[in-house]
């Protein structure tokens, strides 16, 4: 099978596509033939060393008694979807069920989804929509999942209410832009780039903002009759959280769930007390790790999708020769929504 590796962190000329040795499945677990994948920026973070899960590219121990040393690949990919191709003992699930892979609960090293085929264990996939093609399923399960877990489980958003979300150009950000849609919310936009917010509008946003225009205060005050947003969504951080500090509501909420901008917060606490504004970090493993909470986000978007209220925006779809290119097209940051790969062919295509 052909698969993405690297042998060594860096940029991305570090990524290679060889040939591996088909998988084998265990009890429990399945052996997917991956039809699409999401590409996630954690992908590149990864590849440089750069993310909270480190690649490994060796294993040490003893040989004949003398110590030695292995040299491995690390494999990449943090989420995908495909067909099941063989099943290992006790799986009922049976061969040519379409399914996905929750997210969080891939390794990336051992199994990265950027490869043909992949061994993955059965309580970690899920089922996909009948209206969900097999070329995108793998792609909307984090931007989702991520959206519904810090707007509806950590931001509380109901109908009614106005929530601005930032950096809304990214697969997470048009995610948010339709959920809060469907929840019945009002939706501020926001962007760097001119270019990008008449898309925003097409997906969903009722008011874009161009974040550098640096009167994002005044806009937002304009827009809610000087009350300010219920909820921040935050891709962020960085200096402009001040801006969305003012433009929140008294008593409002701000959930920061990404930091673009790594350099500190310019925000008093006394701002936050005066005006009885709730800041919170949010990342996706508290939905993942809740069961209940993850059954109801679940439902909430295979009835979104279903019903044709979610629909997931695709920047475009490549084929597993072409990663270096996907690659770059992520990290350009020049595209809107979510960039596909496709490793192996989907039904229509075989």
């Amino acid at each position: 099978m052909q698969s993405v590796v690297f042998t060594e962190t860096g940029p991305l000329e570090v990524l290679k596509l060889v040939s591996l040795p088909l998988p084998e499945p265990g009890p429990g677990q399945v052996r997917i033939r991956l039809t699409s994948v999401g590409l996630n920026r954690a992908d590149a973070l990864f590849r440089e060393n750069r993310y909270f899960i480190k690649p490994t590219f060796s294993v040490s121990g003893e040989m004949n008694g003398q110590s030695a040393t292995e040299q491995k690949y690390c494999r990449i990919g943090f989420e995908g979807a495909g067909i099941i191709d063989k099943a290992g003992d006790g799986v009922a699930l049976p061969v040519g069920q379409r399914v996905a892979l929750l997210p969080l609960t891939v390794d990336p090293i051992n199994q990265g989804t950027l490869s043909e085929y992949g061994v993955y264990n059965v309580e970690h996939l899920i089922q996909v929509p009948d209206s969900i093609d097999d070329g995108i399923s793998g792609a909307i399960w984090m931007k989702y999942l991520t959206a519904w877990g810090g707007m509806v489980a950590d931001g509380n958003l109901q109908a009614g209410q106005v929530v601005t979300i930032t950096a809304a150009s990214s697969s997470v950000g048009v995610a948010s832009i339709q959920l809060a849609k469907m929840l019945g919310a009002t939706v501020i936009a926001t962007s760097t780039s001119d270019e990008k917010l008449p898309e925003l509008l097409s997906h969903g946003a009722d008011h874009v903002i161009n974040s550098r225009s640096g009167d994002y205060v005044d806009q937002v005050k304009s827009i809610t009759g000087g009350t300010g947003t219920d909820l921040v969504f935050d891709a962020v951080a960085g200096p402009g959280m001040r801006d969305l500090v003012q433009g929140s509501k008294r008593g409002g909420c701000i959930v920061i769930q990404g930091m673009l901008d790594r350099r500190p917060m310019e925000v008093h606490a006394g701002v936050l007390m005066k005006r009885l504004l709730t800041m919170k970090g949010f990342t996706l493993d508290k939905v993942i790790e809740d069961k209940p909470c993850l059954e109801r986000a679940l439902d909430c978007i295979r009835s979104g999708l279903t019903e044709g209220r979610l629909t997931p925006c695709i920047a475009r779809t490549f084929p597993l020769v072409e990663y270096s290119e996907a690659f770059r097209l992520l990290e350009s940051n020049r595209h809107v929504g979510k960039i596909v790969v496709n490793p192996s062919p989907v039904w229509s295509e075989l």
